[in-house]
């Protein structure tokens, strides 16, 4: 079958969580498919998605600009604002890039496809939301102590809800990656068929290590101007931390991820470590004795946990951390809620290596057995088949 693939942004990138999943995915699609990719990207088109598509054109990525303050809470609810129209997009489509060519339009991110003009209606489109961004808001919104924060939240949330319910009608299929993100987006739009297509992780790139470990060394890892992944940082550092450096005055933290905002940078002491970005997530979480997932929002499956079982790190996690994991509290993670319980949990394995070791070897089993790319390749195949015209 040969397909246009669409991406917001150039798939460049393992760092990235919607690119990982698409360079993963096409890479153990490519045999059977054939690929072409329609991208927003700034720069030159080089590295390995060469290697993966058969043709490649790039645009420039629409500005859009949100209002900041009061006028960007009320401000700009049309939800094709969330998507500004790409001129040099819609020329190709409407010339170039000819539908007759493809059976199928693959949007990974949801991002482009309202660009693509009446001639493509009769060519199927499968939209990869990945995560569902009512879910995501909705959560960020209850977690956020800003009136003003909360209600560009609000605003946000409202205009992804317009956009799923009535862009989305658009699509023939959506991919979402848990069964809480098909739920919500079913809800909303209700007219497009769902299915749930998990993440996996490379089980021969994130291995265990050596074992050897920092005394009292812990880690979160993120992209940090990711607003669930920013609230964690600063829900660790402030409300977690105080309660494990009363009893370990020598344990240390890395927040590992790019971006950082000030107020993550603004983090960082003696027994905080900011990094920003780095070119190998692997040995700062090789060397924490756990791995802290406190995500107070978000949606979707967190990467991030699936990387560290697969290292053999034994995890504490909020519970909103975990959904569609598989996540068996006290067998492969613990799972607690609040400051005081998360840090609890913390305190006992960082005193007990043979508890970690048992919950990382657990964990590794788990991805090993239900997460591997090379089965989520297979469901995306048997969903395109069965979607294509």
């Amino acid at each position: 079958m040969k397909i246009l693939l669409l991406c917001d942004r150039y798939p460049d990138s393992y760092r990235d969580g919607l690119l990982l999943r698409v360079l993963h995915l096409v890479r153990r699609l490519k045999s059977r498919h054939q690929f072409d990719l329609l991208c927003f990207h700034d720069g030159p088109a080089a590295g390995e998605p060469a290697d993966l598509f058969g043709r490649i054109w790039t645009v420039p990525r629409p500005d859009r600009q949100p209002a900041r303050g009061w006028r960007g809470a009320f401000a700009g609810w049309d939800p094709r604002g969330l998507y500004p129209r790409s001129a040099a997009a819609e020329q190709l489509l409407a010339g170039e890039i000819e539908p007759g060519d493809y059976e199928m339009v693959w949007d990974a991110g949801a991002s482009i496809f309202p660009n693509l003009p009446a001639r493509w209606d009769a060519v199927p489109v499968v939209a990869d939301l990945v995560d569902d961004m009512v879910l995501t808001f909705r959560r960020a919104m209850a977690s956020e102590p800003s009136i003003i924060n909360k209600l560009r939240l609000f605003k946000y949330m409202g205009v992804n809800l317009l956009f799923e319910r009535y862009c989305m009608r658009r699509t023939t299929h959506c991919m979402v990656v848990s069964e809480e993100d098909a739920a919500v987006f079913h809800k909303v739009s209700p007219t497009v068929p769902v299915s749930v297509i998990q993440n996996g992780v490379d089980t021969d790139f994130f291995t265990p290590g050596d074992g050897s470990t920092v005394p009292g060394r812990l880690v979160f890892e993120g992209t940090m101007a990711f607003l669930p992944n920013r609230q964690a940082a600063i829900f660790l550092v402030n409300e977690i931390m105080p309660h494990i450096w009363a009893r370990r005055p020598d344990a240390s933290l890395t927040l590992v991820g790019r971006d950082p905002p000030a107020d993550i940078r603004a983090l960082a002491s003696d027994r905080v470590f900011v990094t920003g970005a780095v070119d190998d997530v692997r040995p700062y979480v090789r060397e924490a004795e756990v791995f802290v997932c406190p995500l107070q929002s978000g949606a979707g499956i967190k990467n991030k946990l699936l990387q560290a079982w697969a290292m053999n790190k034994a995890v504490v996690a909020t519970s909103l951390s975990v959904g569609g994991l598989g996540a068996r509290d006290g067998d492969n993670l613990l799972i607690r809620d609040d400051a005081e319980s998360l840090a609890s949990a913390v305190l006992a394995l960082m005193e007990n290596p043979s508890q970690r070791e048992a919950l990382g070897r657990r964990g590794r089993a788990t991805v090993e057995g239900a997460f591997t790319w090379e089965a989520q390749a297979e469901r995306v195949d048997t969903l395109l088949r069965s979607t294509r015209r």
